[in-house]
């Protein structure tokens, strides 16, 4: 088979699987939701009705969706007879290189919503930025802080590093150059999030994740990023005084996130090379 074929094939498998389980385990809470309502003699059929339970229901639905995507991947890559780990791209990292992106991702995440506000407040983009707004109230209506933190906030970082920057970010480099690797899983990670606003930023971090991936030369590293972003989202959306409008503190947080990453890059491993002289980094 065509190595390029093949690898097209390789992605769409995985994609397919990532959002196969997701609309499988939605499905069945929507299923499951009619039911228990019918049984207990309390069944609305309006959609509004039971949009608003499935929303409470999220750190549930999102804790599900990366258990069946585990076992879907590990079926996978037990019948070629492969490592999933070793195809995600788990390998040791340095700890202090853990806690530095921890600190990163939560200056990343403060610089991010600060940038965003800005944007909001002074560019002509309130429908775009409407539908952004709904979706993350949606995304974290529940109230259960515990669950969104290990759903939103630590599993569902974990899967999408490992399935975008380990399996289809791995499966791109070895067959196309580096440059159009990165530039393909950021787009595929961006395009997933299914609106301009979220999907915009992703997209760049989702380059910024590949770089650090390849500077550290594991997963753990965009693993750990990621779930500093995500848990500081959890935690500044319940509790709003996290957030901060203050450009001293923004200016701060925006320097160490900076700096945070420049020292990731200073620190890279001394294999990686350029695109130029070795597109078909092995990591």
């Amino acid at each position: 088979m065509n190595k390029k074929f093949e690898m097209i094939i390789n992605v769409l498998i995985y994609l397919l699987v990532f959002i196969g389980a997701q609309l499988l385990v939605s499905g069945a809470a929507i299923i499951l939701y009619m039911l228990v309502s019918i049984y207990k003699g309390d069944f609305e059929s309006d959609i509004g009705h039971i949009e608003n339970e499935m929303y409470q229901s999220i750190p549930i639905i999102y804790i599900a969706c990366f258990i069946v995507s585990v076992i879907a991947y590990h079926i996978i890559f037990k019948r070629r007879k492969r490592s999933m780990f070793e195809a995600g791209g788990f390998s040791k990292i340095n700890i202090y290189k853990i806690f530095i992106l921890a600190f990163v991702g939560v200056a990343a995440n403060i610089t991010i919503d600060f940038a965003l506000d800005y944007i909001n407040n002074h560019f002509n983009l309130e429908h775009v930025f409407s539908e952004y707004e709904k979706i993350m109230e949606q995304i974290f209506a529940s109230s259960n802080i515990p669950l969104l933190l290990l759903s939103i906030g630590i599993l569902y970082p974990v899967l999408e590093e490992v399935v975008f920057r380990g399996f289809i970010f791995n499966e791109l480099k070895k067959n196309i150059s580096l440059t159009k690797a990165i530039g393909i899983q950021a787009f595929l990670f961006g395009l997933f999030h299914l609106n301009a606003v979220q999907g915009s930023y992703a997209f760049l971090l989702g380059l910024l994740f590949a770089y650090i991936y390849l500077w550290t030369g594991s997963i753990w590293a965009p693993i750990m990023f990621h779930i500093a972003i995500n848990s500081y989202s959890v935690m500044s959306i319940q509790f709003p005084e996290l957030m901060t409008d203050n450009i001293a503190l923004v200016i701060l947080f925006a320097f160490v996130f900076i700096m945070g990453t420049l020292f990731i890059y200073k620190t890279r491993k001394k294999d990686i090379k350029s695109d130029e002289d070795n597109p078909k980094i092995d990591v």
